[in-house]
């Protein structure tokens, strides 16, 4: 499996690989079911689509549209965000038509080959969203990106129940017994000698 590119992390839109929207031939990844394909990629600082590689993935409409949007980018402070949103709102309307079409095609809701709620997931509002990936390109040629966006959700829980301990250290640290301890000892009380902080902190 080939690096997609240098950076090891993006800022991605992604969707659920569904056979019905995009089919899948001999020549597909076996497992292509059970990933994310890559949508867009962006600049995290521009908010500007990277990789001509993805220009497939464009419609006129998106593409007219997101010109446009780039006529205007020198007068925005948030471009980023606005671009970002703009194409996020465009496809996800997009793929809500193209299921709904799809399905009424086959005159049934076509379940997904291996996720037993994806009509739940896909019919969610914030099902694509800006998500922090890993992405690849497959010997097949297709682009999937790993979400890795729960981490900074799991570092933010951490975060606060070590804050918390700081705080309770701190406030120990102040009385003056410990600080009378401190001067005598050189060292702080057994109670309030280690104060936790972000090396370490995924452990506790």
């Amino acid at each position: 499996m080939a690096s997609f590119n240098q950076s090891r992390f993006n800022l991605v839109l992604c969707e659920i690989h569904y056979t019905p929207i995009h089919g899948k031939t001999c020549n597909s990844f076996s497992t292509i079911e059970g990933h994310y394909l890559l949508i867009y990629k962006f600049d995290g600082l521009t908010g500007i689509i990277l990789d001509d590689e993805l220009e497939e993935y464009y419609t006129d409409e998106e593409d007219d549209e997101y010109e446009e949007d780039e006529e205007d980018e020198e007068d925005e402070e948030d471009d980023m965000m606005t671009n970002m949103q703009h194409i996020q709102q465009l496809y996800e309307r997009n793929y809500a038509e193209m299921v709904e079409e799809t399905e009424a095609n086959a005159n049934r809701q076509v379940p997904h080959k291996l996720i037993r709620n994806y009509h739940n997931i896909i019919s969610r509002v914030n099902y694509i969203k800006p998500e922090i990936a890993e992405c690849f390109e497959l010997p097949t040629g297709e682009y999937i990106a790993i979400i890795k966006t729960f981490w900074i959700k799991i570092i933010q829980r951490k975060w606060k129940k070590v804050y918390a301990v700081r705080q309770d250290i701190i406030k120990i640290r102040s009385c003056l017994s410990s600080l009378y301890t401190r001067q005598i000892t050189g060292k702080w009380p057994d109670s309030c000698i280690d104060l936790p902080g972000l090396k370490g902190m995924l452990k506790i």
